[in-house]
């Protein structure tokens, strides 16, 4: 190989050169000798050759490793990858070309955080390609339609097909990475790899706004909600989740939206706002849920409707409810209750505030079923985030619960007084004979 190497680097003649080169890579890829095709891959990135030349094979070599089998492919073009980093500016297109490969390579075999790294490590703003198409692109001037792999939900891959005949140069652009960016969000996705994930869409969110592929915009929201979702912002989510399920329109671009689709948002909201912190917030997106006739058809309905009504649950009532729970809705969180023992306790804190004027720490600890201390220390940080209104004597080991019935009533009172007082003018007024308009 040394020799072989060395005697085409010895041609004078840039043609015979390369000729003489493709006939040794030729011979590396038919022996599906690693050592051989690192030793080429050295070579080409070495001084002795022209960087002219040494372009052209590496990507002539990149298109041909098709030829090899999968793992080799793998090692091998991580060994490029690895090589050719010190020099990356000068070989752009065919890094591009590569982890575009392995993209794909790691896509059919379902390694979905695989491939979108790969994804990641391209320059989508480099000016080394075409400047309408990114990746998956198929015409000859790069505008008349794009290809991409993405998925609704996260479990399931499937292409669409965007029509870009009347789109500008720059418009193709835009939507071909707003594509490679959603493409790497459902891959991610897939594995719960929510901190790429966010990454991902948060280039995303700066495209999304100024796409008109109305395909694109749902897939941007699923994605949005579900990164929400597994990054715990559970109101956030469930948002998002309603937002998706109120979509009118039954046919956006060749996909089909149905009613099942409509009603796993719908559900996965519900869910969310049950996870969420306990708080007003949660309150305001619970009334307008329970207030959603579509919501009385679901099977997580009672509890629901159990969870507005600000009533304790009970752990059958749990029970049921955890097994429609996802893995990250259950995970295990560092003060060792898992997400869904937090929002179990701290929604039977705030609804035991509605039922007691007062409660000692051991009461409540038993009321909820975990220790007096424990009890004491979730109830200080929700009256401190102002999602319960209360105080605490430690003293007394009491908890003081603070109602709106007071300030309602009085508040009805000065109404009262006001109106009152509005009649006692308009009486003076007409027995001094003045007019009164009505």
């Amino acid at each position: 190989m040394e020799s072989a190497l060395a005697n085409a680097s010895a041609i004078v003649d840039q043609r015979q050169k390369i000729e003489q080169y493709k006939h040794i890579l030729s011979t590396v890829l038919s022996s599906n000798d690693i050592l051989q095709a690192k030793k080429f891959i050295d070579h080409m990135l070495s001084d002795d050759v022209p960087l002219v030349v040494s372009r052209q094979l590496l990507q002539t070599f990149t298109q041909e490793l098709g030829r090899l089998e999968a793992e080799l492919q793998k090692e091998i073009t991580h060994y490029i990858l690895d090589q050719i980093q010190p020099r990356v500016v000068s070989f752009e297109e065919q890094v591009l070309i590569i982890r575009e490969k392995l993209a794909e390579l790691y896509e059919s075999e379902q390694q979905w955080s695989k491939a979108a790294q790969m994804l990641s490590g391209i320059d989508l703003d480099s000016g080394m390609r075409s400047e309408s198409t990114i990746l998956f692109s198929v015409s000859d001037d790069g505008c008349s339609g794009i290809y991409s792999f993405l998925s609704i939900d996260g479990t399931f891959i499937f292409v669409i097909w965007l029509s870009g005949s009347l789109m500008t140069h720059s418009d193709c652009r835009n939507v071909s990475k707003l594509l490679v960016y959603i493409l790497r969000m459902s891959w991610s996705n897939v594995d719960d790899d929510a901190v790429n994930a966010e990454a991902f869409i948060n280039k995303a969110s700066f495209l999304v706004s100024n796409s008109q592929h109305e395909v694109l915009i749902l897939q941007y929201k699923v994605c949005y909600a579900r990164i929400l979702d597994l990054k715990r912002k559970f109101l956030e989510a469930a948002l998002r989740y309603y937002d998706i399920s109120q979509i009118e329109k039954r046919q956006i671009g060749d996909e089909t939206i149905d009613e099942d689709a409509l009603e796993q948002a719908l559900s996965a909201a519900v869910t969310c706002t049950i996870l969420a912190a306990a708080g007003p917030q949660r309150s305001r997106v619970l009334a307008t849920l329970y207030k959603d006739e579509r919501c009385s058809k679901l099977k997580i309905y009672p509890i629901l409707q159990k969870v507005y009504l600000e009533r304790i649950l009970r752990k059958p009532e749990i029970d049921a409810f955890s097994e429609e729970l996802k893995p990250h809705q259950k995970a295990l969180l560092p003060d060792n209750y898992t997400v869904l023992d937090r929002a179990i306790i701290e929604h039977n804190l705030l609804s035991a505030s509605k039922l007691y004027t007062n409660i000692r720490f051991d009461e409540l600890g038993t009321l909820l079923g975990i220790p007096p201390h424990k009890a004491e220390k979730i109830a200080s940080r929700m009256i401190c985030e102002d999602r319960m209104r209360g105080s605490i004597d430690q003293v007394e080991a009491v908890i003081h619960f603070e109602d709106d019935t007071e300030e309602l009533q009085q508040w009805d009172q000065q109404i009262v007084g006001v109106c009152q007082a509005l009649n006692d003018i308009l009486d003076s007024m007409a027995k001094k004979g003045m007019e009164v308009p009505i």
